[in-house]
């Protein structure tokens, strides 16, 4: 997995492989375990690598993977061969990502020439990610170093200053002349320094989405051990709907 991490974006790379004669079902619970635990509500994920399920054809394998992907907004975006045996071409190596969130890109086929598979290059051309608002404030280390350290500076200090006035000095000039050397060894014990506070920018993300999302889920748990027809065209419809929903938010 491959983290990209800035003030404007957050995003994950992840690959992965599938035997062509391991359990289907298994890795679709291992592939889901996964997404689960990474996926963010704010983080772009990017899902990449060689699946052995082929996308230049309708099959069951292809509906299932689609399914369980498609509840955290991943959608395939390879469509041409990627492995070439004799007249036999399929698309079994895919990129995965949200297309609502990276929807100005090119993806090519990259013949390298070194392996039966080819290599497929995406170009990223812009992402539809708002920067992060940011404000700065300037804060003062108060720490048991920082503290023993400025105790010692008063210490030593001898406020000559203060004493060596005659008794006729105003009484501001002598609080002025104190003021002057307590700031000096604060300031020299505890100095300023900026740090960035983020605010929070997922006001779009209203109870109503949340609530919706959490529906989403729990169908797609339904779909998984059901065969009903219905449940799966209404399951994809609701996604959609809510897709929908989140973009215009």
């Amino acid at each position: 997995m491959l983290k990209l991490t800035s003030i404007f974006h957050n995003i994950l790379i992840m690959t992965v492989y599938r035997a062509p004669s391991g359990n289907f079902n298994l890795f679709l619970e291992r592939l889901d375990d996964i997404l689960k635990l990474f996926y963010r509500v704010g983080s772009k994920l990017i899902l990449c690598g060689d699946i052995n399920v082929d996308y230049l054809t309708e099959n069951e394998k292809k509906r299932q993977l689609d399914t369980v992907l498609l509840t955290y907004n991943l959608a395939p975006i390879v469509y041409f061969p990627t492995r070439t045996q004799g007249t036999s071409s399929t698309a079994i190596d895919n990129i995965f990502l949200d297309t609502s969130t990276f929807f100005n890109y090119t993806i090519s086929p990259l013949y390298n020439r070194l392996a039966d598979h080819d290599s497929q290059l995406r170009i990223i051309n812009d992402l539809n990610m708002q920067p992060h608002n940011h404000c700065t404030h300037t804060i003062r280390s108060l720490n048991t170093y920082s503290v023993e350290e400025f105790k010692t500076k008063l210490s030593y200090e001898s406020w000559e200053s203060v004493f060596s006035h005659n008794e006729n000095t105003n009484v501001d000039t002598l609080f002025n002349s104190f003021l002057n050397d307590y700031l000096r060894s604060f300031y020299a014990s505890f100095p300023p320094r900026k740090i960035a506070v983020r605010s929070n920018n997922n006001s779009w993300i209203t109870p109503g989405i949340r609530t919706s999302c959490k529906r989403k889920r729990f169908i797609y748990l339904l779909t998984k051990n059901s065969d009903d027809t219905n449940l799966k065209n209404y399951y994809k419809q609701y996604c959609k709907t809510l897709t929908t929903i989140i973009k215009e938010a």
